[in-house]
């Protein structure tokens, strides 16, 4: 993991203004290392599979989002993917059910607070979708949650712009089994 997070940094460093002091260099280095290591350490106690996070600019402008893909154990439950379905989408916020290559799952969309601990953030606007695994003999879920927080406010046409940007990203997801 450190090393992926590593070869983002200097990639990241090496895009930077020639003329920026080399001390200010090293200090954004060592900060952008330490968040995306907190990214990558926060995404995997939530079981994430994948952590996808845009690295590169567009235009000069950084997307500030990212996407987790988790999965998630039903095992020894004794509960049905549509009863998972029903209470996540009573639970945690505006949803609606979706069909994602045959996958009838839900989406979820909310706005979720600062941390309390985190100094000049912003709320961020969240999208999750929960998709039962299609055959599979146990009850599992795959879960692809996007956050973003935009331009700094959750209902702007910028965070507006990169949520649907995702949600078309979700329109080309397949199931594949290797």
């Amino acid at each position: 993991m450190s090393d992926s997070i590593l070869r983002v940094v200097d990639n990241s460093i090496g895009q930077l203004p020639d003329d920026l002091p080399k001390d200010d260099v090293s200090k954004l280095r060592m900060e952008l290392f330490r968040r995306l290591k907190k990214a990558a350490r926060k995404a995997a106690k939530a079981n994430g599979l994948l952590l996808y996070l845009p690295v590169q600019r567009v235009r000069s402008t950084l997307a500030p989002a990212s996407f987790v893909i988790s999965q998630v154990s039903g095992e020894g439950i004794g509960i049905q993917s549509n009863e998972v379905l029903g209470a996540l989408a009573a639970d945690r916020g505006n949803s609606e059910p979706v069909d994602v290559d045959g996958s009838q799952g839900t989406r979820i969309e909310r706005v979720v607070p600062p941390a309390e601990d985190a100094e000049g953030s912003f709320s961020s606007r969240r999208i999750e979708y929960v998709l039962p695994l299609p055959d599979s003999p146990l009850p599992r879920w795959l879960t692809v949650t996007f956050s973003t927080v935009g331009d700094g406010d959750p209902d702007s046409d910028f965070t507006s712009a990169l949520v649907d940007l995702f949600d078309a990203v979700m329109t080309t997801f397949r199931w594949s089994y290797a």
